[in-house]
């Protein structure tokens, strides 16, 4: 009985060593080899799982294959296992940087994944391999624009855009790369484009008035937001948007109008509570100006125009400590402005310390050799704006 029981055992096991060997024989040719036909062949077969595990066994007996490491690179690509795929590509170009075709793979693996900075240099040798390829250029493009090189962007997108005439998406993508490098000049270029393309289109109008905006045109960027409303009345922030143009140009009362529309839409918009109290402070309501200021300060804590104008106040009514408070949080949302800290400065000579308004005092000059002050676009309000 003992001995049958043995038998058994052993018939078992040598059933479970064929099968594991039938497993194996996909990768393995005679004589232990692993065999690259196999793998293509599952590959070609759709059997892309199984055509990775041949890959990887090829790289198990030879672990300076480098072609083996990108083979392996476009099977796990097809699979969208992008992360995967881009480590194996890149053994594959430590071991041999000259394979044709992998630095753009390895590029692409990483642009699907939304890794912009890290697709830019296999994409650059991509594009020195073969200064021509289309593909390549449109993708290092669209690169720099996820990685937020937009001048950079803008230059390969060009030659993009011009082989490709009537494609809507790409000339919009450069657009506005060409208006956040603030190259006006080539944003309105193009947005003119992108407007013979779909006239009706309200994000077109906007773009062109934060271009014509960028380019001190405010009264011809107030006449593209006017067309921008009238197309599309509930889009958010764009009365916002409409109304800032009239704040910059002093047209308060159009202001005022246009951002309790966009009140009306958003109620919660803390840039058109703040503007609304800077308009009040300015018609000298301090009552009304406290209340809005304070409103959009407990929304959001990164509008630096509120805490500004609420220190003004808060000075006028000379409560200074909470003048300070307010102008610190000004001072962290922008370090390299001199303002806060010379307001700062202000308020603690107003309360008899003059060590501490030196201080600030000493900040500003120290600032003031480097200070790099502009005026806000309406692009720098807005963020992204609609599609076309």
């Amino acid at each position: 009985m003992k001995e049958s029981k043995d038998q058994g055992r052993t018939k078992k096991s040598r059933g479970l060593m064929l099968a594991g060997v039938a497993l194996l024989l996909p990768y393995w040719a005679q004589g232990q080899s692993a065999n690259p036909a196999d793998a293509m062949a599952l590959e070609q077969q759709g059997k892309l799982e199984e055509a990775a595990q041949a890959w990887r066994a090829i790289i198990q007996q030879n672990p300076n294959d480098a072609g083996a490491f990108a083979s392996l690179g476009v099977v796990l690509s097809r699979e969208q296992k992008y992360p995967e795929a881009a480590k194996a590509y890149r053994k594959a170009l430590a071991l041999n940087p000259n394979l044709p075709g992998v630095p753009l793979n390895l590029g692409l693996a990483e642009f699907k994944q939304g890794q912009f900075e890290a697709a830019i240099p296999p994409l650059h040798a991509a594009l020195e391999a073969d200064p021509q390829s289309m593909q390549v250029i449109t993708l290092l493009g669209l690169s720099c624009y996820g990685a937020k090189e937009f001048a950079e962007a803008s230059k390969y997108l060009a030659l993009a855009a011009a082989s490709d005439p009537g494609n809507a998406e790409l000339h919009q993508t450069l657009a506005q790369s060409c208006l956040l490098a603030k190259k006006y000049p080539c944003a309105l270029d193009e947005f003119k484009k992108l407007q013979e393309l779909n006239p009706n289109s309200a994000a077109v109008h906007i773009f062109t008035g934060e271009a014509l905006d960028g380019e001190g045109k405010t009264e011809d960027a107030i006449t593209e937001f006017q067309a921008a409303v009238k197309l599309a009345p509930q889009e958010p922030n764009l009365n916002f948007g409409l109304g800032y143009l009239y704040w910059k140009a002093h047209k308060y009362d159009e202001a005022v109008a246009s951002f309790q529309a966009e009140l009306a839409i958003d109620p919660k918009n803390a840039q058109a509570l703040t503007y609304l109290g800077d308009i009040a402070m300015k018609k000298e309501d301090s009552e009304q100006a406290l209340k809005l200021l304070r409103e959009a300060t407990q929304l959001r804590d990164d509008v630096r125009v509120a805490y500004m104008d609420l220190a003004s106040i808060l000075v006028d009514q000379k409560q200074y400590p909470q003048a300070l408070a307010a102008l610190r949080q000004a001072e962290k949302l922008d370090p390299k402005q001199t303002d806060a800290h010379f307001r700062m400065g202000r308020v603690y000579s107003l309360m008899g310390d003059e060590a501490a308004a030196e201080k600030e005092f000493a900040k500003v000059r120290e600032l003031k050799q480097k200070e790099e002050k502009e005026e806000e676009d309406v692009a720098s309000k807005l963020g992204k704006s609609p599609a076309p």
